[in-house]
């Protein structure tokens, strides 16, 4: 893999968004501004983990727009054993990265790349649909839009088990209150009863 600027990439800040999913936010050494992306697209890593022979390499999508030049946000969700086999392991990279990355670590990533992005250029409207940490490529999307005050007609649709797994809520709400061009529909499959409906999330289901 090619290091981003051939230097080396250190995470500057590891923010808690839910109960199972952390934002990574990551930065050259030297300081120097990163390569652009175009929203959609994806970081690859390459890990060193303790115990396995060899690196291992995983994409995580972009979770902010490139309006950031002096940074990237991955934000990955912890994934657990199967539910059906609870004792197979859990998702190797995603706990390493929640576990053992902290903030001043150093990682190795791969430029920007993937062909599911949006055309930045375009007036017609635009419809975005995530389920879960799903969310990351679209939300980039979504950012990269208002950011330049786009007067695109923007659907957004989200759909997750309840508050408790409502990755972004704070963000996306302020993201629809002061955008009347940006309207948000969020779903929860299994509310809990202190899920508020039309204040929390709008369908059940």
């Amino acid at each position: 893999l090619l290091l981003l600027n051939d230097k080396v990439n250190e995470v500057i800040s590891k923010v808690k968004e839910t109960h199972d999913i952390i934002s990574f936010y990551i930065s050259p050494h030297d300081g120097k501004p990163l390569p652009s992306f175009l929203p959609g697209q994806f970081l690859t890593f390459q890990l060193n983990i303790p115990g396995n022979p060899h690196p291992v390499i995983r994409c995580y999508s972009l979770s902010d727009s490139p309006h950031h030049p002096d940074r990237y946000r991955v934000s990955i969700k912890k994934v657990p054993p199967p539910r059906n086999n609870s004792k197979a392991p859990p998702g190797l990279v995603s706990n390493y990265f929640h576990e053992s990355i902290n903030e001043n670590d150093i990682v190795d990533v791969k430029a920007p790349s993937g062909q599911f992005f949006i055309d930045m250029n375009s007036k017609s409207p635009v419809v975005l649909l995530a389920g879960g940490v799903g969310i990351t490529p679209v939300l980039s999307m979504l950012n990269a839009l208002v950011e330049i005050e786009s007067q695109r007609e923007i659907w957004f649709f989200l759909g997750v088990r309840n508050k408790k797994e409502h990755l972004m809520k704070e963000h996306l709400e302020k993201v629809a209150r002061e955008n009347l061009n940006v309207n948000l529909k969020v779903f929860y499959s299994s509310p809990e009863k202190t899920d508020l409906k039309n204040k929390d999330y709008h369908v059940e289901g």
